[in-house]
């Protein structure tokens, strides 16, 4: 007689809270229900859930502070960031850059909605190309806030050795989380063209790119500028 073997009660658990969190319902930096809530919820024990937890942080969707609970850091990075992201919140300024602009200017509309701050705000800008032996590849503007950059190599002109957020990451303790990215088509602007060395009626990729702690507070922004003649976007992702 054939017959189902019934879900582990801590995996029943595990997947709805996950499910919660890729639908939504907890957003990044939310808390999670206390662990007495969920046992009264999922008419189960203390160990049970407390398993189901600990599952949830080794994969990085949830992280806890002592004295505090549960708290949701989203989706794993890795199963969202498609390459040009990450080399993007990643790149190693010392490899095949170069550095266009280091120094402080005053937050657009644009940059001001990502970074959470008052329009006219002075941030710095790290502004840089990507070239090859076929010339540039994409052009990046990075913003960071002023109480951000003060005190590390981001105000400096010189590279930043080992990616841009491990270096705010070393010397303020602010650890990147998740990153949200808004993508559009447009034609190139003339300053653009000329640091892109393309036509000025070039299609580009203009890709938003924002860091935020857990908490959801933002970290950084990058706008990064790709030549449609000269890259095709990839990405393989799970259907589940």
């Amino acid at each position: 007689m054939a017959y189902e073997i019934p879900t582990p009660k801590y995996l029943r658990v595990l997947n709805t809270l996950r499910e919660r969190i890729e639908d939504g319902v907890y957003m990044p930096g939310a808390a999670l229900p206390s662990e007495s809530q969920l046992c009264t919820e999922f008419r189960v024990s203390r160990p049970t859930v407390l398993k189901a937890l600990g599952i949830l942080k080794q994969d990085g969707w949830i992280e806890s502070q002592q004295g505090k609970g549960s708290f949701v850091r989203g989706r794993p990075a890795e199963r969202l960031s498609p390459q040009y992201a990450r080399d993007v919140v990643g790149l190693d300024e010392t490899a095949e850059t170069e550095i266009l602009h280091v120094g402080p200017v005053l937050a657009t509309a644009r940059i001001a909605a990502e970074l959470n701050i008052p329009e006219g705000t002075p941030v710095y800008e790290r502004r840089r190309r990507t070239v090859s032996e076929f010339g540039p590849v994409d052009l990046v503007a990075t913003f960071v806030p002023v109480e951000i950059a003060v005190g590390t190599e981001i105000t400096k002109p010189g590279p930043i050795s080992g990616g841009l957020s491990e270096h705010i990451a070393r010397l303020k303790g602010l650890r990147a989380d998740y990153v949200t990215e808004r993508m559009t088509a447009r034609r190139v602007s003339p300053e653009e063209a000329e640091a892109l060395k393309v036509p000025t009626d070039e299609s580009v990729f203009s890709v938003v790119i924002t860091l935020h702690q857990s908490s959801g507070e933002p970290i950084f922004t990058s706008l990064l500028v790709m030549p449609g003649s000269r890259h095709e976007i990839e990405d393989t992702y799970p259907l589940s």
